[in-house]
């Protein structure tokens, strides 16, 4: 492992309602989309789960024991849910074509959120966990890849300033992972190209030089 300071930087928090019948997982991403358009670039552009709770149905998760690599096969067995294939391209930027990945499938079932946590970059790519409870206690948690609201799905998203996530493809994941990055700026703020501040030191100059010959 390299060690790296890791980025930082003041966190601003975002609250909001899903209402029954939204899609969850297009919902948190327009939202995250909606902050960091407010955003000016340079100033952050990442986007974080900080809380969610709330009620589902109709949902589909990848479980943990799926891969992208060709030579890891899993064969998984809920009674309560559906296996299917899908063979589409992952949000986190990676491809799955040709590879089966172990997805679950809750259709007409009700769940209460226990945790939903995840990131978001400003191009739309996201990373998103969810795990959520039956009517019984059995709880079933994974990579979210759709939900729908039952009830209502209270969320608080935290952006983090001087702070951008992107993702880049991990040779050794097969998927595009989160590279946090510290927006730097220039803490000069004489810089030459204001004209005002250039003025404001050029007068501090001449007012220094004036006082220096006065007490002479």
């Amino acid at each position: 492992m390299t060690t790296i300071v890791p980025p930082s930087g003041p966190v601003t928090a975002h609250a909001f309602r899903l209402q029954p019948n939204d899609s969850l997982k297009d919902s948190l991403i327009q939202t995250a989309q909606l902050i960091l358009a407010r955003i000016p670039e340079d100033e952050c552009s990442s986007i974080f789960l900080m809380t969610a709770v709330g009620s589902l149905k109709d949902v589909t998760l990848r479980l943990a024991n799926a891969s992208k690599r060709p030579d890891d096969t899993v064969s998984l067995s809920t009674a309560s849910a559906s296996s299917i294939f899908i063979p589409e391209a992952d949000e986190k930027g990676g491809s799955t074509t040709g590879i089966t990945n172990d997805i679950k499938q809750w259709s007409d079932q009700r769940f209460e959120i226990v945790s939903l946590v995840g990131t978001f970059c400003r191009d739309g790519s996201c990373h998103l966990h969810l795990s959520m409870s039956d009517a019984k206690g059995n709880t079933f948690g994974g990579h979210l890849m759709a939900g729908t609201v039952f009830t209502t799905v209270e969320v608080v998203f935290g952006s983090i300033g001087s702070v951008k996530f992107v993702r880049e493809l991990d040779d050794d994941t097969g998927y595009g992972e989160l590279v946090p990055m510290q927006i730097l700026k220039d803490e000069r703020w004489y810089v030459h190209n204001n004209p005002t501040k250039t003025l404001f030191w050029i007068a501090v100059g001449f007012s220094l030089h004036a006082l220096i010959n006065k007490r002479r």
